[in-house]
């Protein structure tokens, strides 16, 4: 399949409807505007910079955008994007930036301080601020003001052409570049717009990071390919979510936590959503009692699931599904199919089994960057394991009920323990040392360390935690903290987790 620049189609076709509103800076951008900057900066990168197809652009900033103009100017000269996550410490950022050997970094204003040390510990010359010009980077509006302006028309792509690399944090802490492709864009958008009804008359709320998927995908690029209005949030801020959502905002999606945050604000009683249509959730598990207290008010959450590896979605329920069985995903989206195997044998289970999800379709990644051991290892027979358990019912509809890794996620954003313990192990005084995910109320889940102190030493809960600040990023941190003679092991000399989540999971 070939994919089309769509920015210049909508250009030509609807210059003058609204694309982008930037909350931040209250800039509106039309079509015809956003084809013409990502054009000027796609000049200025390929012939002011001298990049070329497949090298690296390294982008550190909070949504904007400035943030979209880079990502499709990169996709019309075919450089990668990599977006860094910015809530990283400088030294994971460091282990990203080296994994994936960037030619040029951007950063914002904010972020001067990572983005020029980054600078200079990789030898990059081509820096870019997105804002007045440093030292040693180019101010951004500098940048384009010396492009012709002349659009410029990105080649039809191929399905598996490389358009941008997403990190995380793979389980033994080690960072994992997910290749994300313009044929994953494009289904992603596809399905998108079909499961949750995209048009282009809605106007959409984007609240969650460009780092993440859920940013980029969940729905701002599916709404800049059917010619919809995306309003860009730089941080989420629970009160202008609430102003905007009882405002023009028709499409809304979040992860849990932000829709907890909502459902505690003094006006969410009494406040009127009938204006938007289309609400959905995922990255995290959502309690049904926070479901439920949205039905009391006429709003359905369409529940769904999905994977950086997945592009990321490929389940969302519909409203129907969503009333009648809360907690469920739902069925595949269009161009997904799932499948669930005995986590031992590897055969296909029958209705309410429990397994292993097996994920496979157009818009799963082809691999890790870089990483081929890593690409083998997530593959069997062409489907992706995504390593959660997971059951469909009769019908035909999905529930995810435990994760077989360890990984926990907080506030949406997933942590992998061993990471964390690989910090814990670099205490001096530290023996031992696990991390489980246990429940909190409002991120739900949080790190829980149970630690094992060397014969003689000594050390706090406070010192523990300490200590992984600054090495870590904030929503990593262990919030408790617990002290323990030994670690359970089984035979195989292995911790064992299950055990420590028995013990410990529900105690703080």
């Amino acid at each position: 399949m070939l994919i089309p620049d769509w920015l210049v189609k909508h250009a030509q076709q609807f210059p003058e409807k609204t694309a982008l509103v930037d909350l931040f800076s209250g800039r509106k951008v039309s079509y015809a505007e956003l084809d013409e900057r990502a054009s000027r900066c796609a000049e200025f990168l390929r012939d002011g910079w001298g990049i070329k197809a497949g090298e690296r652009v390294a982008v550190l900033a909070h949504s904007s955008a400035e943030y979209v103009e880079l990502l499709y100017a990169c996709g019309k000269i075919g450089a990668l994007m990599v977006c860094l996550n910015w809530r990283l410490s400088l030294d994971e950022l460091r282990g990203i930036v080296e994994d994936a050997q960037p030619c040029a970094l951007v950063f914002g204003d904010e972020f001067e301080a990572n983005g020029m040390a980054l600078a200079k510990a990789f030898g990059l010359a081509r820096c870019m601020v997105l804002g007045e010009a440093r030292q040693g980077a180019i101010g951004h509006a500098a940048s384009l003001a010396g492009s012709t302006g002349a659009s410029i028309a990105m080649p039809w792509r191929q399905h598996d052409d490389v358009w941008y690399l997403l990190y995380t944090a793979g389980t033994t802490g080690k960072p994992k570049g997910v290749v994300q492709t313009f044929g994953m864009a494009f289904t992603n958008a596809v399905n998108g717009i079909l499961a949750a009804g995209l048009r282009r008359e809605d106007t959409l709320l984007c609240v969650l990071p460009f780092f993440h998927t859920g940013g980029l995908n969940l729905y701002m690029n599916p709404m800049l390919m059917c010619a919809g209005t995306t309003l860009i949030m730089r941080q989420f801020d629970v009160d202008k979510t609430m102003e905007l959502l009882e405002g023009g905002v028709t499409v809304m999606f979040g992860v849990p936590a932000i829709y907890l945050f909502l459902s505690q604000h003094p006006r969410f009683e009494a406040a009127d959503f009938s204006r938007v249509r289309s609400w959905a959730c995922g990255g995290a598990p959502i309690p049904k009692v926070l479901l439920e207290k949205y039905l009391a008010k006429n709003v359905t959450i369409c529940y769904g699931f999905g994977m950086t590896e997945t592009g990321p979605t490929v389940f969302l329920t519909d409203e129907a599904t969503a009333r009648k069985k809360v907690g469920t995903v739902g069925k595949p989206v269009m161009y997904v199919e799932g499948r669930i195997v005995d986590t031992a044998t590897r055969k296909t289970l029958g209705a309410n089994q429990r397994g292993e999800l097996l994920l496979r379709g157009p818009g799963i990644t082809p691999g890790y960057w870089n990483n081929p051991q890593a690409t083998s290892k997530a593959f069997e027979d062409g489907w992706l394991c995504t390593g959660d358990i997971a059951y469909c019912d009769e019908d035909g509809d999905y529930y995810i009920v435990d994760r077989s890794k360890d990984m926990y996620i907080s506030g949406g954003e997933n942590v992998y323990p061993a990471e964390v313990e690989n910090v814990l192990f670099q205490m001096e005084g530290v023996a031992e040392a696990a991390v489980i995910g246990v429940h909190d109320d409002k991120w739900g889940e949080v790190g829980k360390a149970i630690v094992v102190l060397k014969p003689g030493a000594s050390a706090s809960a406070e010192d523990v935690v300490a200590h992984c600040r600054g090495r870590l990023a904030g929503f990593k941190l262990p919030r408790h903290v617990v002290f323990i003679p030994a670690l359970p092991r089984n035979a195989a000399g292995k911790v064992e987790k299950p055990r420590l989540r028995k013990e410990f999971g529900d105690k703080v």
